[in-house]
């Protein structure tokens, strides 16, 4: 029996992340349609849906993560264009990564509030949102990023608590966030499985100059440790923090992400540090995607 979807009518989304979007549109019970992308000599993007032309699009998903965003926008853009168009009354816009989080104030002058900038962009193109592990600072919910829209903020934590429990986590390893902004996810992976919790306090200097100082009294000597974070990019953040783990007895070390951003080269730090490969979360197509959102961002969608 076909699952209750809401009507949605299909998942539409882009050539760098189709596996995701058909598992999606899989979990769903709903087609699934990727877009045809070109670009033009001078960076000019067109893309094209030709089953939106098909029939009327009523209810749909375009799934997109926005790493990397500057041409995704466009591309979403003009793709948000040709399902109105064709009769789209409702775009839900899934983007596990959800880009220009970060700049949420003023930090110097001349500066932009990208977010809000962002999120008024999108809150025109699209109905409602669904994010994972989104990077917000100060603000605090994403409905204050889409005002007006509703959205749906979801957790990696039960993707990664999913493969430590699959792996027969031992029940004294302890999980490790490198800041007070990893806590909830901290918390969220440890709960369910009855494991011990550490956050730490980051320093950061710049973008790759980072200290991660974890508390004197954690006990870690002797015991697995799990690093979670939600971003991982540069890398210096699990670095400095599995140094410190390390420091304080932690056995043994593993890293889990939700996003993973980094390139082949900090791929290779993490070996050589003798961390292995982290596993993340596959809203970001990456190597290191082991943990998968389709389930969890359908259930989203179903209960919507």
């Amino acid at each position: 029996m076909a699952r209750n979807t809401g009507s949605y009518g299909g998942v539409y989304g882009f050539p760098e992340s189709a596996d995701c979007a058909q598992r999606l549109a899989e979990a769903l019970d709903v087609p699934c349609h990727i877009a045809e992308l070109h670009r033009f000599p001078d960076g000019e993007s067109l893309v094209r849906l030709p089953q939106a032309a098909e029939r009327p699009v009523g209810r749909a998903v375009v799934y997109r993560s926005l790493d990397q965003p500057n041409d995704k926008l466009i591309e979403l853009t003009l793709v948000a264009s040709v399902l109105r168009r064709h009769g789209a009354t409702e775009l839900c816009l899934v983007a596990p990564y959800m880009a220009y989080m970060r700049q949420d104030a003023i930090f110097r002058p001349g500066e932009p509030v990208s977010q809000a900038v962002v999120g008024d962009w999108l809150g025109r193109l699209f109905d409602r949102f669904v994010c994972v592990e989104p990077h917000l600072h100060r603000t605090h919910t994403l409905d204050e990023v889409f005002v007006g829209r509703p959205s749906i903020c979801l957790t990696g934590a039960g993707p990664i608590a999913d493969r430590l429990r699959a792996d027969g986590v031992s029940p004294d390893t302890v999980v490790v966030g490198p800041d007070e902004e990893a806590a909830p996810l901290v918390e969220a992976v440890a709960g369910p499985l009855g494991l011990a919790a550490v956050v730490g306090r980051k320093e950061r200097r710049g973008d790759r100059d980072v200290t991660v100082a974890l508390p004197a009294d954690a006990p870690l000597a002797g015991r697995p440790v799990a690093i979670v974070d939600d971003v991982i990019s540069s890398g210096e953040t699990i670095f400095s923090c599995a140094r410190a783990a390390r420091a304080a007895g932690a056995a043994s070390v593993r890293v889990f992400g939700v996003h993973a951003l980094f390139d082949e080269s900090v791929a290779a730090r993490f070996v050589a540090e003798g961390l292995g490969t982290p596993l993340s979360c596959d809203g970001v197509p990456h190597a290191s995607n082991g943990l998968p959102l389709g389930r969890l961002i359908a259930d989203a969608l179903l209960r919507d």
